[in-house]
């Protein structure tokens, strides 16, 4: 069984300038779990908001206070720039984290429709990475530590290995596979779903170890979250003064109508959104003393 290939440890830090496009929320939450992870346990807040909430403001205030991330440098060169500019993706990961608090216990058909996508699409796949590979298209090594793979769990495994394997190479495989950009997507998005549900036995995972694990992750990345978006105030209070709440509104105070169902619509739409997306089921505003460092 080969795994997906290991990359380098996160520093969930963004791009000098705001993105126009973003990862999906489980990509998001694979970038900021680590880092969420090595917060200490008596510095973990219990996240009891609505998170769609928290994630629309901090969309809005890093829109509104970062425009000229170069003028910011300049002006407050202690201040880490990076990680409040990482902002909207540390939300879009919170978000994903939950959802996997309120998600329910996959199914039987469930599982095995994942299984028999990656299925179909494993065999295919492998058996022609193993002919690039004597071509010396690919590393053989890889392929044939993938082929060595057995079981429902290893089939995740693999697919996830598989994915990664012709992504890595595109370059030199265009043009030589039939396999389109979007069958790779299924085949990587079903894999980590398998991962994320099953054991290494190919059991399912306990619904309640899932949920607590789910909590945890959600309260650290909270967390992070309410960390990063005071220094995002910090910010709107240099440039804005006593103004600084209208460019960067409390974490949790609610926005207009038509701007929360803006941001209702894009959660939907992604891989990681759903309505019952929020913290310890409160959804309330929760009101702070007014000051540049409060979220």
């Amino acid at each position: 069984m080969a795994k997906a290939k290991t990359q380098q440890h996160p520093t969930g830090k963004s791009p000098t300038a705001t993105p126009t496009a973003h990862a999906t929320y489980r990509a998001c939450y694979q970038r900021f779990a680590p880092l969420a992870a090595d917060l200490p346990d008596r510095d973990v807040e219990i996240c009891r908001a609505d998170v769609r909430i928290a994630f629309a403001n901090v969309k809005r205030g890093v829109q509104a206070a970062c425009a000229d991330p170069a003028r910011i440098r300049k002006a407050l060169p202690e201040l880490p720039l990076d990680d409040v500019l990482a902002l909207p993706d540390l939300g879009r990961a919170l978000i994903f984290a939950a959802t996997r608090v309120t998600a329910k216990a996959a199914s039987s058909r469930e599982i095995d429709a994942k299984l028999k996508l990656v299925i179909e699409l494993r065999e295919p796949m492998l058996t022609l990475a193993e002919t690039l590979a004597k071509r010396g298209l690919l590393p053989k090594d890889v392929v044939a530590e993938i082929r060595a793979g057995s079981g429902k769990y290893d089939l995740a495994s693999d697919g996830m290995a598989l994915a990664h394997l012709y992504a890595e190479h595109a370059g030199v495989l265009r043009g030589k596979h039939p396999f389109t950009q979007e069958e790779l997507d299924q085949l990587r998005e079903a894999s980590e779903w398998l991962l994320d549900t099953l054991t290494p036995e190919g059991a399912r995972r306990p619904a309640a170890k899932q949920r607590g694990e789910a909590e945890k992750m959600r309260d650290r990345l909270w967390t992070l979250l309410v960390r990063r978006y005071a220094d995002l105030r910090k910010i709107a209070y240099y440039f804005h003064g006593d103004a600084f709440e209208d460019v960067t509104p409390k974490l949790l105070s609610r926005l207009s109508s038509s701007a929360g169902e803006d941001d209702g619509e894009e959660i939907e739409a992604e891989d990681g959104g759903s309505e019952d997306a929020n913290g310890g089921g409160s959804g309330g505003a929760v009101e702070q003393p007014a000051s540049p460092s409060s979220p």
